[in-house]
């Protein structure tokens, strides 16, 4: 699309809408305000927005130019749910009548288009912060799960069925798997165009039913429009034949029936309101069973932690706020990070003693935190490892962006000669105690050469514990090997594919004679630390000592870049 039909366009939404100017500290809405059936879009300026936590205004949010806000209001009764105020030295908004809306969704569907997308991303925050909420739970009502996902939404409109009915159908086996939980969106939403289809979800180990969707109905909506990930699986439960909605299809849907936009809102509000509800009430559970924690309030600029201190042996988990995550890189301090409400943090020197890694200071107005002391946290371990599992997958995806940031330093430095190698002895140490937990399950035995996975393998789920042996560690960057470490007796790795489909890191080959390897994979992990919840915290361990040391290498990796970086600018005559 060329500049002029954006601005005719842009144009064209101005005449049939209201435009609306603030200044700074005004308010543009109040929470729990009678809905005046009207949403805003704004063109201009900055806004944040508030929610009443006991009494008090806590700021949840920042609305950026060209975000939408208030759609709630505009197809539901339910009174304001959070208070929106400029914070900028001015702002200006577009009001949206249900009318003028309908008018866009066949006008302009993109434009409509735009609006579900914030719409949904709302849903999945809620439904992000409620999975986080449900892992620190012993106990849950898949009876709420279900409630949660009990709206379908449906396609009636004789003129929409007639259109779709022009696509040829996908066929689906009983049993066959349409959509798995947690992987990436394929452009589509699903129409059922006969069948029935099941969708279940895992929580905490467990697979909980939470909805069917029979001829007529839409699914898959959440992932489509908001692009993340799936939060569930579906299964043709008897044979089906699917029609795929791209956003093509969509569009064309909303040109024949235009008011088929309030009817997937009304549903995407619907669950966002009652999926809220539930977060509120999971987090007092939380709250009072956190009574015998130390529970803290921090003001807006308070630094919690600060990196290079050494370790209280304290963690930390966020109840409410929002807080900055600084890393040293050089002469410079870089934001790497955002936490909120359900983050987990300071976990590193909890286990390790380490010093702090990074610096911790709170962004919002103000931040509610629990602290779990060495002796807490090692109770919380026997009591809720459900918990332990949610700090592991935490910390997993921290060491996966450092290996991915330690690879991107030695792409960009080609000629550079570092020394990457890694020692884990210290977690090595902690590990040989639960040998006799692991030499039941499958083990193999290879011979020196041999790969146990290769860089880029496909994940088949599964971490490794090497019972017998060396393993050399190498990846192939810039058709360079670069040797990472060596793996000796009692050492894990492999971990990141428990809770990532991502390929495989790196080559892990034989270096001995032979090697002894066995594999675990999330059944066998669970039914182990069922037996023995230390295995968890050993693993976590692991971990964590890799985290340290490979970000450690980042940092320096970063400093030596600097150097190197500005030999190449000002030659050696600096240096």
């Amino acid at each position: 699309m060329n500049t002029s039909t954006k601005n005719i366009q842009k144009q064209k939404i101005l005449d049939e809408t209201i435009s609306l100017d603030y200044q700074n500290g005004e308010i543009v809405l109040s929470e729990g305000d009678f809905p005046n059936k009207t949403m805003y879009l704004l063109l201009g300026g900055k806004l944040k927005v508030y929610k009443t936590r006991n009494n008090k205004l806590e700021e949840i949010g920042d609305i950026h130019e060209g975000e939408f806000f208030g759609e709630i209001a505009l197809i539901s009764d339910q009174p304001r749910t959070a208070t929106v105020k400029v914070v900028s030295e001015n702002a200006k908004i577009l009001q949206f009548t249900k009318d003028s809306f309908i008018q866009h969704s066949k006008n302009n569907p993109a434009l409509v288009f735009s609006i579900l997308k914030a719409a949904v991303a709302r849903i999945f925050r809620a439904e992000t912060h409620f999975e986080k909420l449900l892992k620190l739970s012993q106990n849950f009502s898949t009876e709420l799960i279900i409630k949660l996902n009990q709206h379908k939404a449906k396609i009636t409109n004789p003129k929409v069925k007639e259109y779709l009915s022009l696509f040829k159908p996908v066929h689906y086996n009983k049993g066959d798997k349409i959509l798995a939980e947690g992987t990436l969106p394929l452009g589509y939403m699903y129409y059922v165009l006969e069948g029935d289809i099941r969708a279940v979800k895992n929580i905490n180990g467990k697979t909980c039913y939470i909805n069917h969707y029979e001829k007529d109905c839409l699914f898959g909506e959440i992932s489509f429009f908001s692009e993340m990930k799936s939060l569930a699986s579906y299964y043709a439960t008897q044979d089906s034949y699917l029609i795929y909605i791209d956003k093509k299809i969509f569009y064309k849907i909303l040109e024949i029936h235009p008011e088929f936009i309030f009817e997937e809102l009304r549903g995407f509000i619907w669950k966002l309101i009652n999926t809220e509800k539930a977060n509120g009430l999971l987090q007092n559970q939380l709250e009072n069973k956190s009574v015998e924690s130390d529970i803290r309030i921090y003001k807006k600029g308070d630094v919690i932690l600060k990196e290079g201190d050494l370790s209280n042996e304290t963690m930390y988990y966020v109840l409410r706020g929002e807080l900055n995550v600084y890393k040293n890189r050089g002469s410079n301090l870089e934001l790497i990070n955002l936490l909120t409400k359900g983050d987990f943090f300071g976990e590193l020197s909890l286990i390790s003693n380490q010093p702090r890694t990074a610096t911790i200071e709170v962004k919002s107005e103000t931040a509610e935190l629990v602290l779990f002391s060495k002796k807490k946290f090692i109770e919380q371990t026997k009591k809720n490892p459900n918990l332990m599992m949610s700090i592991l997958k935490a910390t997993i995806a921290r060491l996966l962006k450092a290996e991915t940031s330690l690879s991107k330093m030695i792409l960009r430095m080609p000629n550079l000669e570092t020394d990457l190698q890694i020692r884990l002895d210290q977690s090595r140490v902690e590990n040989i105690n639960i040998f006799r937990y692991v030499n039941n399950v499958y083990t193999s035995m290879l011979l020196k050469g041999e790969k146990v996975y290769g860089e880029n393998d496909p994940s088949n789920g599964c971490m490794y514990f090497l019972l017998e042996g060396q393993l050399s560690v190498q990846k192939k960057i810039n058709k360079r090997t670069y040797k990472i470490t060596t793996l000796e007796k009692g050492d894990f790795f492999g971990e990141v594919s428990i809770v990532s489909n991502l390929p495989r890191h790196y080559n892990i080959i034989v270096q001995s004679e032979r090697a002894k390897v066995a594999s675990i994979d999330m059944k066998i992990l669970s039914r182990i630390i069922h037996l023995n919840p230390a295995l968890l915290l050993s693993i976590l361990r692991t971990v964590i000592w890799k985290l340290i040391i490979i970000e450690n290498a980042v940092t320096k990796l970063n400093i030596q870049y600097e150097i190197y970086e500005n030999k190449l600018k000002y030659g050696n005559s600096k240096f």
